[in-house]
């Protein structure tokens, strides 16, 4: 039976509870402290992963005990060790190929120099969350009646390696892009990727308010690490789906948004009777996009570095795609701040913004 190894990290202190019950009250700077001085360490051993061909195959969540602001605030090399570590435990127990969730994925080169440093492959999960991604807000789309080739779109966190490929293919199949990042030299680059690849030109902004104003389909999947997407942003009616981890959507917009479907992007149905032996969150069965990418790899026996750096090619998502279903990997449905939502929910919403579209009108007299 073949293994893989997939490493995670706590995104919250609800996390570290879950994990840890005793660190519950404790104070996030004393919580970080001893998570920094945390070794990596074996989380879990997964089971019951089974393909339509048949294939079975089995895996080890390896924790890299750290809190999100730590990658990125903590000097780049002892980041870079732990990650290391935990890439270096996966190997002992037999893993072919490692996963990086999470910011585990994000520092530094995109897992360039983690793969440089173990003896089995490396692959960050990129390619079928960008995958994921965009058949989740599609299909969401049409459930909100809102046609993607006539609608207007908007990819927050454009500029990095999910954000700029689901730009890319976005803009194939919408009327009109806009891509937003902080940076505005970069955006212009992704711009012209965008055109070089579609024949389009996207509109380009640093603004994020402004971008999402006129926005009937986002995705969002910048590295914030925090709800940048507040609630007054959007427009009725829209569908949003959030990649990022931590998510860049604000939960305020669940309890004062009504008229607008936000969607978590990247979940999945994991084939066979998995058991994960661990709680992260999401009900049985059910994973992240870029742990099943690393399953996917080992169910084909494709030990490579598939998704690497922050050059995912929009080739890769359509091949990795395609493998997902032949191993009967599936959309997990549509989830929303760690809910389900349920048709009866999407109906609700519709009705919210018809409500709203008649109020408008006979405030102005129509």
């Amino acid at each position: 039976m073949q293994t893989f190894g997939f490493i995670t990290h706590a995104l919250d202190m609800n996390d570290v509870v879950r994990y840890e019950p005793r660190s519950a009250g404790k104070r996030i700077e004393l919580v970080s402290k001893i998570l920094e001085w945390m070794p990596a360490y074996k989380q879990s051993h997964i089971t019951g992963i089974r393909s339509k061909t048949g294939e079975e195959i089995d895996g080890y969540f390896c924790a890299c005990p750290f809190l999100p602001h730590q990658f990125t605030e903590l000097p780049r090399e002892q980041v870079y060790k732990k990650i290391i570590d935990a890439g270096k435990l996966a190997e002992s127990l037999g893993a072919k190929i490692v996963g990086l969730g999470g910011f585990t994925s994000v520092v530094g080169d995109a897992g360039e120099t983690i793969s440089e440093n173990l003896n089995i492959a490396v692959t960050s999960g990129n390619s079928y969350t960008i995958a994921t991604a965009l058949e989740g807000a599609l299909e969401a789309a049409k459930t909100m009646d809102i046609h993607p080739e006539e609608s207007s779109a908007t990819v927050v966190g454009a500029t990095g390696s999910i954000g700029r490929v689901c730009a890319q293919i976005l803009s194939q199949k919408v009327d009109s892009l806009t891509i937003t990042a902080r940076s505005l030299s970069r955006l212009k680059n992704v711009a012209e990727m965008i055109y070089q690849f579609s024949g389009k030109r996207p509109n380009v902004t640093t603004d994020l308010h402004a971008s999402l104003q006129g926005a009937d389909i986002v995705i969002t999947a910048s590295s914030a690490g925090r709800g940048i997407i507040q609630p007054h942003f959007l427009k009725s009616g829209c569908v949003v789906c959030d990649v990022a981890l931590p998510h860049d959507c604000s939960r305020e917009i669940a309890e004062i948004r009504r008229d607008v479907l936000v969607i978590e992007g990247g979940l999945v149905e994991v084939p066979g009777k998995v058991d994960f032996r661990t709680n992260f969150g999401y009900p049985p069965g059910i994973s992240l996009a870029c742990m099943a990418e690393t399953m996917i790899l080992t169910l084909e026996k494709r030990f490579e570095h598939f998704s690497l750096g922050r050059r995912i090619e929009p080739e890769k998502v359509i091949e990795i795609q395609f493998l997902a279903q032949k191993h009967g990997f599936k959309l997990a449905g549509f989830r929303s701040f760690n809910t389900q939502i349920t048709k009866e929910d999407i109906y609700k919403i519709k009705e919210n913004v018809r409500a709203l579209k008649k109020k408008q009108k006979i405030s102005i007299g129509l």
